[in-house]
């Protein structure tokens, strides 16, 4: 190969603009790349469920309040889950006191089996996030505390572009 063909080539090679950083890695991404990762915390198994807590977010999201982004995220839960029952919606303050909205279900996955899911919504500079966690009605009562204060416990971090990044 040429030297000419060789600085053609180098020049066709477009640079990763975005750097990504999650827990245990990074990698360098393109501008039409996104991050769509989902964030499982595992906790114990207690009462024949794998309890977790899963984050989810999603970047430029319209809305401009938490409210209305939470009551998206509502409607969405009770139009895939059928049987759903909302027990509880409403503003809550994260410990950092950026203010979330939050949400609480009940549903049946299968006949012997009833589930309680805690969601609570942050929106933060048009990011918007999702924290989920499930429980039983006993373990509901036993780890529904100590999975709150942590589900509180959530901040977004942001980087230099605007976006929130993972750490």
């Amino acid at each position: 190969m040429s030297d000419s063909q060789l600085n053609v080539n180098k020049k066709e090679v477009e640079k990763p603009n975005i750097l990504f950083i999650a827990n245990s890695f990074r990698i360098n991404l393109y501008e039409n790349w996104q991050d769509k990762t989902i964030h499982t915390l595992t906790g114990p198994v207690t009462d024949g469920i794998q309890h977790n807590i899963i984050i989810t977010h999603e970047f430029d999201v319209e809305m401009d309040s938490v409210k209305d982004y939470g009551e998206w995220q509502i409607e969405g839960v009770i139009n895939s889950l059928k049987g759903c029952l909302l027990l509880k919606k409403g503003y809550k303050k994260l410990y950092n006191e950026i203010e979330a909205y939050e949400a609480i279900f009940r549903w049946y996955p299968t006949d012997d089996l009833r589930i309680y899911q805690h969601q609570i919504y942050v929106l933060h500079n048009k990011t918007g996030y999702k924290l989920t966690a499930s429980f039983t009605k006993k373990t509901r009562k036993t780890l529904g505390s100590q999975v709150e204060r942590m589900m509180l416990s959530f901040s977004p971090n942001i980087n230099k572009a605007g976006k929130s990044e993972s750490r």
